[in-house]
């Protein structure tokens, strides 16, 4: 009881490295907006469960049970409090969003056959369930740009701000800035359209155990299906923690104060390994009582505005925010002793 209440308020890796359990890194008060805390998927080691080669099954999705599986389990997924962001701001960032060229190009010329131009592109926006191209998907650093001759084409460019990440809030696809695969690539998360405001705190998101699948087509493109899923990753290529052998790094969060999420995690069935979902379920409770002191001492000091002034001086927060700034006078708002 002591070891699931200490997780509760610490987080850390599971006690049993063959379980499979949704986990919370708490990195600290790394700045005066509110803890730090990566959230990874352990899948552990398991050779019963574990590829013939020794390594942890890759998660694909997370969300309910559906159709027949037994016993059902709802899903839920809920963040409350502040989230810190050290990026550039929204407009000046490269979202699809941003990138008029991309879609005009996916306004007249898409290579799907549809009756009518734009229609195509009129009809992923549309789309609840759609996974990919949508406007809006702000949850993950895709990065788009267009180059090439011209008509061609969108594609997605290296990531931005990396040196900025520290501190900042993404669901993610492995490690912040790593390419996997052959190719060489980096991987993003899928969020159906209609759940893009998962980071959107606070966001309270629940369903009960799915009976049916349903979907929509767009034009003559595969239809998008809803499979009561939140999230789904490439378990193609190995995106296994090199911090955390046999866990896998699925989002950063900076600044809320509760991060919940149950429910089962998927695998990509297939080479004689078993389908069946495992159930999870995660409860954090972030200490933000005193989130200018930087050092936990019980006191906002000193330390604590040098730790600032220095992060601020190495330009670790993004100069085109006033996150520095504010993070200096946050500190001196909240000089003295913390109340306990």
């Amino acid at each position: 009881m002591l070891s699931l209440l200490l997780s509760l308020l610490v987080g850390g890796p599971p006690a049993d490295p063959d379980a499979v359990e949704m986990w919370i890194d708490d990195l600290g008060r790394l700045t005066p907006f509110g803890r730090t805390f990566d959230v990874y998927i352990q899948t552990g080691f398991d050779p019963d469960f574990s590829y013939p080669n020794g390594d942890p099954r890759r998660p694909y999705m997370i969300g309910s049970t559906r159709g027949n599986e037994s016993p059902t389990r709802a899903f839920g997924w809920a963040i409350e409090g502040d989230i810190f962001k050290n990026r550039r701001p929204d407009h000046l960032y490269p979202w699809l969003d941003n990138c008029q060229e991309c879609i005009e190009y996916w306004t007249i010329d898409t290579g799907i056959l549809c009756p009518g131009a734009g229609e195509y592109w009129d009809c992923i926006q549309a789309n609840p369930y759609q996974r990919w191209m949508y406007l809006g998907a702000k949850f993950t650093p895709i990065n788009w740009t267009f180059e090439g001759p011209p008509g061609c084409c969108p594609r997605n460019a290296d990531l931005v701000d990396l040196e900025y990440a520290w501190c900042d809030s993404w669901i993610l696809h492995g490690e912040l800035g790593k390419k996997y695969g052959n190719s060489q690539q980096y991987k993003y998360p899928q969020v159906q359209q209609q759940h893009k405001d998962l980071i959107d705190s606070p966001v309270l998101k629940f369903w009960p155990h799915r009976e049916d699948i349903v979907g929509e087509r767009c034009c003559s493109a595969p239809s998008q299906n809803d499979y009561g899923d939140l999230i789904k990753w490439n378990a193609d290529v190995d995106w296994e923690s090199e911090k955390w052998p046999g866990s896998f790094h699925i989002a950063r969060f900076t600044g809320p104060d509760y991060f919940s999420s149950g429910g089962v995690v998927r695998f990509a069935c297939g080479n004689g390994h078993p389908c069946e979902p495992s159930y999870y379920s995660v409860n954090y409770y972030a200490d933000n009582s005193c989130p200018s002191d930087l050092n936990e001492d019980g006191v906002v000091g000193f330390q604590d505005l040098l730790q600032v002034l220095g992060d601020v001086a190495a330009y670790k927060y993004h100069p085109q925010t006033n996150n520095g700034f504010n993070a200096i006078v946050k500190v001196l708002s909240e000089w003295g002793d913390c109340d306990m």
